[in-house]
């Protein structure tokens, strides 16, 4: 199937230019003209209307071919993810009665490491399909569009251009991958364990009956209970533990090491993409949330299912680093938003120990913290860092908290996580019976 992209910008008309390659010629024509006035000869004649002939001849090549070729440019697939082949096809017709010799694509795109630059032909009347590939390299918002189309006639007198202004917006998600030495704590009350309080709502965990009140719902009435005490008896529910998982992701600009992929701002975004990726594959009840700072700060309260695995993976894609709010401060702001009984997983290359005190009245309502440490003295190869015994003591005061912990190192082997599903849903339109119906499709990746 053929996609246009994830968001799609306003769409102006195309934009033809016909305009002469150089002035020479024009200038030889006027030169050739000038000398039959002042010197009227045979050879400056017939020059001359040669020339002139050569001219008109180029001149209605090149209108044929703005007025008669066309581009067009398609995006296949419905997403991608880093690694992935991004892949377009290009359609060249032309409707004229003369030939395009050559036409050259041009293309402004800003997604890195991807040209889709090429030469091509066109007889008249005729057309040509061609696809270009290239590896998204990393993830990111990048945008496809705007670009050119070049031709001219056979003797290069006159160029036709015609811009393509339309862009496509392309966002590629991170890719997860396999973390299979990565064992998380849970909260105190994980899982199905019960709580001494009441929900207010329902859960699936029924804690007892109690008599009828005003205002209780009919739905919860309990009627063999009821029967026995001859009054009514409702339901009361125990209120789940949820155990779910926060991944709090520290983007702070002045903590970030290393370029490109090798940075650890890329790191800590695979670390926290696989970790959501592992939980939706997994099948566990436990809800997933995203705490993220940097140039676009977020926080997704803990979901399950695939919906929310897409929800924290977008985040992910846009997120990049920014100064002003360290980790420390991070977690002060967040504290009241991020409950009890949950797992905490804080992704930072900061070995400033003065985001642990943050952590401590977590740790105290319940929540099981752990940080995972990006070695940032592995990412600034060749330049002096004091991180790596800073990244002891700050192992050792995770320690003494009873808060595990893990370090990655740059190189870490990041293994591409299964494939993951996607639904979603598109009309289609019976045969036979000219009926749209929706029908929902799953795709991998």
């Amino acid at each position: 199937m053929w996609y246009t992209g994830v968001e799609m910008e306003p769409s102006d008309a195309v934009v033809r230019r016909l305009q002469p390659a150089s002035v020479l010629p024009f200038l030889v024509w006027a030169g050739l003209l000038a000398m039959q006035l002042i010197s009227p000869d045979r050879a400056w004649s017939w020059s001359l209307v040669g020339f002139s002939v050569m001219l008109l001849i180029a001149y209605v090549w090149a209108r044929s071919l703005r007025d008669g070729v066309t581009a067009e440019r398609r995006t296949q697939g419905t997403w991608v993810v880093a690694g992935d082949e991004l892949v377009e096809q290009f359609t060249l017709v032309n409707t004229g009665w003369l030939p395009a010799l050559w036409a050259r694509v041009r293309d402004a795109s800003a997604v890195p490491g991807y040209s889709v630059d090429r030469v091509e032909t066109a007889s008249a009347r005729g057309g040509r399909t061609w696809t270009t590939t290239g590896m998204c390299q990393r993830r990111g918002v990048f945008r496809l569009g705007p670009w050119d189309l070049e031709t001219s006639d056979p003797l290069g007198l006159f160029k036709v251009i015609q811009h393509y202004p339309a862009t496509t917006t392309i966002l590629v998600y991170p890719r997860a991958s396999y973390l299979p030495n990565l064992e998380l704590p849970r909260g105190r009350a994980p899982g199905r364990a019960t709580s001494a309080e009441r929900a207010a709502e329902e859960t699936i965990t029924v804690g007892g009956v109690r008599p009828y009140a005003q205002g209780d719902s009919l739905h919860r009435v309990h009627w063999p209970s009821t029967a026995r005490h001859a009054s009514l008896m409702v339901r009361e529910f125990d209120r789940e533990p949820s155990g779910d998982l926060w991944l709090i992701v520290d983007l702070d600009a002045d903590v970030q090491a290393g370029v490109d992929a090798e940075a650890t701002q890329e790191y800590a975004v695979i670390l926290a993409a696989s970790l959501a990726g592992q939980f939706a594959r997994s099948g566990e009840r436990r809800g997933v949330g995203l705490l993220i700072s940097g140039r676009n700060p977020q926080m997704l309260p803990p979901a399950r299912g695939q919906a929310q695995l897409w929800r924290i993976l977008e985040a992910l894609a846009q997120a990049e680093p920014a100064s002003g709010l360290p980790l420390a401060a991070l977690l002060k702001q967040s504290s009241p938003s991020l409950g009890s009984g949950r797992t905490l997983v804080v992704i930072t290359p900061s070995s400033d120990p003065a985001w642990v005190a943050p952590l401590l009245p977590l740790a105290a309502r319940g929540n099981a913290p752990t940080a995972v440490l990006l070695d940032a003295a592995t990412f600034d190869v060749g330049q002096p860092r004091n991180d790596g015994v800073s990244l002891l003591g700050l192992r050792d005061l995770l320690a003494r908290q009873r808060i595990s912990s893990h370090v990655i190192a740059q190189g870490f082997p990041f293994r591409p996580l299964e494939r993951i599903r996607r639904q979603r849903r598109e009309l289609k339109t019976l045969p036979g019976f000219g009926r749209v119906v929706a029908v929902d499709v799953e795709e991998e990746v």
